[in-house]
């Protein structure tokens, strides 16, 4: 199942951070994995990973089968290019996941949130039609599952800005580059507001793309 030049995508067990590295499996021997050195996703520096650092790996067989697995580092290798040994577990181990169902996009956008009857303004850290993170000011607390309301403003390509108001439940804080980030579900958007994100985040991915900022 498993074969190489295919890409994954590992994250640190174990760790309050969000951090996510992408490399290639270059070469597989028995029970180990040969990766190239992981590039962290956010800041795309390189990634020295330790021995005994404990992963989840995951990667794409094709446009709807996503596979996780639980793997270890082992040692650094060698070879034409400068290699990490991961352990293979074996396809046995492989666990299907679902993708997400809806994009997310990196992107600060203005959200007033409103909790304990009081409205917070912050920004987006990033942004789908499911739901969305934002920068958790210090001294904001929201509990776990709590219901909030949800004022967005979505600046549009044409120049017009367009409003969304809707309850959502918080669902965790994680650490991203030592900045605190609250994520949200939406409970409650219509299909045409669903509709409305879907289009926005399909315009900020168009620009990115245009400035050459995204592959994807």
């Amino acid at each position: 199942m498993l074969k190489v030049g295919m890409k994954l995508t590992l994250e640190p067990m174990y760790t309050n951070t969000d951090d996510k590295y992408r490399s290639r499996v270059v070469e597989i021997h028995g029970s180990k994995i040969h990766i190239d050195y992981p590039i962290n996703i956010a800041t795309d520096k390189t990634v020295f990973l330790r021995e005994g650092m404990q992963l989840k790996a995951s990667f794409t067989q094709s446009e709807r089968a996503a596979f996780v697995f639980e793997t270890e580092v082992q040692d650094r290798v060698k070879g034409k290019i400068p290699m990490v040994s991961l352990h293979y577990p074996g396809d046995e181990e492989f666990r299907r996941i679902q993708r997400r169902q809806y994009v997310r996009i990196d992107m600060a956008i203005d959200v007033a949130i409103r909790g304990d009857g009081r409205w917070y303004h912050t920004v987006t850290h990033d942004l789908s039609a499911g739901g969305l993170a934002f920068i958790l000011h210090k001294g904001v607390e929201f509990r776990k599952e709590e219901e909030l309301e949800i004022f967005l403003v979505l600046p549009m390509k044409m120049g017009e800005n367009q409003y969304i108001k809707t309850t959502s439940r918080f669902v965790r804080i994680k650490s991203h580059n030592n900045i605190q980030i609250g994520t949200i579900k939406f409970l409650d958007l219509t299909s045409l507001e669903r509709q409305l994100l879907i289009r926005f985040i399909f315009e900020c991915q168009l620009q990115l793309r245009q400035k050459g900022l995204t592959t994807q």
